[in-house]
């Protein structure tokens, strides 16, 4: 076993700092010097999986071996710099999405979206999907959590997930330099001792006075700080920022290289589970990984647990190479059932968002990055101060709001969705347990569209743009796998605007999106429709609009969920998988209902939830 000396690390760390951020320091072991055994094998190196280690870990006695299939990334401006990184300003490219650090996957041709795939970007890379994100770091409101408990998981609250959501990050307050915006917050919602760093950028775009006149002026709320449960209103956002530099903050900080008993194997992919069966009782013993195909292939043992955070696509990949999952479907691709399992890659959820474009006269917007001569200028600005437009994404608040606030159709709306019996637009030939789950799950929507406390829509509020973008979808689709390799992607099927439910909301996202535009306060710097454009007007007009335009949020969940196994569960409320032991789940597959909410500091709080379970804490 190799060690580094605390000097060796910080004469390392010196060596390596490139652009103000600090490169990973990560030991990373060779195969050959794995162990045979650890205590806990956790499969894959993303968001939850960094999580759960580093708290195994912090009793040096226990030992942990992470698994992952990518590698560190190298600091690329397109992965630190929050402008560029981000992916929301066209100008300055797509960030780390589609490049060597997602996985790159495609979901199937929708039926619904008139063919079109969509991408469905996961990272393949340390810190999994905290490298490829928006980097919007917002909890959803205390309605979104307090389902998750009503759905049959104790525990599972708002006020459950608070202290790990406080426990996960290292709040700073906003820089005096945005002084004159008076940004509100509140020191009892946050945490300042964690891992990931959150906090706002020192740059706003001027725009914004626009916008938050704009909802003053459609009598929606201004928050003070969403983070404590009430998020339905318009609001300022924070970033996995780090303040100190202005970059990009992973959950590559939760990595702890130092501890002898923390191992990470890098470059490797789990290919399955590796199982005993006696009787009645099966459980699993370790797992079996592979560096490509036809390589060979080894494995290791865990004296506890196997813990998979593989993430949503990839989670019930191995879960099915393995054995575990609906009869019917492992059968139809050659694996022999080792438990029967319905749940495993069903109840998937994503938000979905729909650009519409404008125009806009301002004198600094992001349209000026165009400009070469004042891109250079806010470049050097960045490099040398820290300050400047490259410090932030596309912009600075966003709304989350209530169907009753934005529709004039939500008795319609209502009425149409408690019309719909639960199977009526999940896939057809769906298990009866997924069934009656998603029955539950309706239930919950459907009462949530009366309510002015649940948010169904968000409006992303920018120069050139106003994005709706739902978060209630009523769309079922699920993950499956047509193939025994683990190197053959999974197949997604996502099945966006399955149940019209969505596409009727979407379609009223449209109709608000231009009454924000009709303002007051934006008619003062001229906002224009652009796209899809004055002459679209009709139900008609506009649902075809949906449909051709519609992408997502790549906030995929629910493919192992947390929901009584009748209900088409997967694991329990301590994250055991059902009918195995030895075998847990901490992704954000796990989620039974997909929060409304960007989803990174979800994911954060269930990880770190889930290492106190499984330490035995709570």
């Amino acid at each position: 076993m190799v060690s580094l000396s605390w000097a060796a690390i910080a004469a390392w760390l010196l060596l390596q700092t490139v652009a103000g951020r600090v490169a990973f320091p990560g030991r990373i072991i060779t195969r050959a010097e794995s162990l045979d055994s650890y205590e806990y094998v956790i499969v894959g190196g993303g968001t939850s999986g960094l999580v759960v280690a580093n708290r195994l870990s912090e009793n040096p006695k226990t030992t942990v071996l992470i698994i992952e299939a990518g590698d560190f990334d190298q600091n690329e401006d397109f992965i630190t710099i929050p402008a560029i990184t981000s992916g929301n300003i066209p100008a300055l490219g797509g960030g780390p999405r589609g490049s060597k650090y997602d996985w790159n996957l495609t979901g199937i041709p929708q039926a619904d979206l008139q063919g079109r795939s969509l991408p469905t970007p996961a990272g393949k890379v340390i810190g999994g999907g905290t490298v490829l994100n928006g980097m919007v770091f917002h909890r959803g409101s205390k309605s979104d959590y307090d389902r998750w408990q009503e759905l049959g998981n104790p525990g599972w609250s708002f006020d459950g997930l608070l202290p790990y959501f406080k426990k996960s990050e290292t709040f700073t307050p906003p820089d005096p330099d945005l002084a004159d915006w008076k940004i509100k917050y509140n020191p009892a919602s946050h945490g300042f001792k964690g891992f990931v760093q959150s906090s706002f950028p020192r740059f706003v775009w001027p725009s914004t006075k626009n916008y938050i006149k704009s909802m003053l002026e459609l009598n929606i709320p201004v928050l003070g700080d969403p983070a404590g449960g009430n998020a339905t209103g318009a609001s300022w956002f924070t970033l996995s920022l780090d303040p100190r530099d202005e970059t990009r903050s992973t959950a590559e900080g939760f990595y702890t290289p130092q501890r002898p008993n923390l191992h990470l194997l890098t470059h490797y992919q789990v290919t399955k589970l590796h199982m005993n069966s006696k009787g009645s009782r099966t459980a699993v013993m370790g797992v079996e990984y592979s560096a490509a195909e036809n390589e060979k292939t080894y494995s290791v043992t865990a004296s506890k647990d196997v813990i998979l955070a593989a993430g949503t696509l990839h989670t019930p990949q191995i879960l099915l190479l393995s054995g575990i999952g609906d009869t019917r479907h492992l059968s139809s691709v050659g694996i022999k059932a080792v438990v029967d399992l319905p749940g495993v890659g069903a109840n998937y959820q994503d938000h979905l968002l729909l650009v519409t474009a404008q125009s806009i006269e301002i004198s600094i917007n992001t349209g000026n990055f165009t400009n070469a001569t004042w891109n250079a200028e806010q470049r050097a600005l960045y490099d040398q101060r820290k300050k400047g437009p490259y410090t932030t994404v596309g912009g600075n608040v966003f709304a989350f709001l209530p169907l009753s606030t934005i529709s004039n159709n939500t008795a319609a709306i209502i009425a149409q969705a408690s019309a719909q019996s639960p199977e009526q637009h999940l896939a057809p030939n769906t298990h009866p347990s997924i069934i009656s789950g998603f029955a539950a799950q309706k239930e919950l929507l459907t009462r949530g569209l009366h309510s002015p406390a649940v948010a169904d829509l968000e409006f992303i509020l920018g120069d050139s743009i106003i994005i709706p973008g739902l978060h209630q979808p009523y769309s079922r689709g699920r993950v499956f796998i047509n193939s025994t390799s683990a190197f053959d992607p999974p197949v997604i099927d996502p099945r966006y605007l399955s149940n019209p439910i969505d596409t009727a909301r979407l379609v009223e996202g449209v109709r608000y999106a231009r009454k924000i535009q009709a303002t007051n306060a934006l008619q003062e710097i001229k906002v224009r429709d652009l796209f899809p454009g004055p002459t679209t007007q009709t139900d008609e007009q506009l649902a075809a609009f949906v449909v051709a335009g519609v992408n997502t949020l790549h906030h995929h969940s629910g493919t192992a969920s947390m929901l009584p196994r009748e209900l088409g569960g997967v694991v329990d409320s301590k994250l055991r998988v059902y009918g195995v032991e030895g075998l847990r789940i901490v992704d954000a597959s796990v989620f039974p209902m997909v929060p409304a909410a960007h989803i990174q500091a979800t994911v954060y709080a269930v990880a770190e939830k889930a290492a106190d379970i499984i330490k035995g804490s709570i």
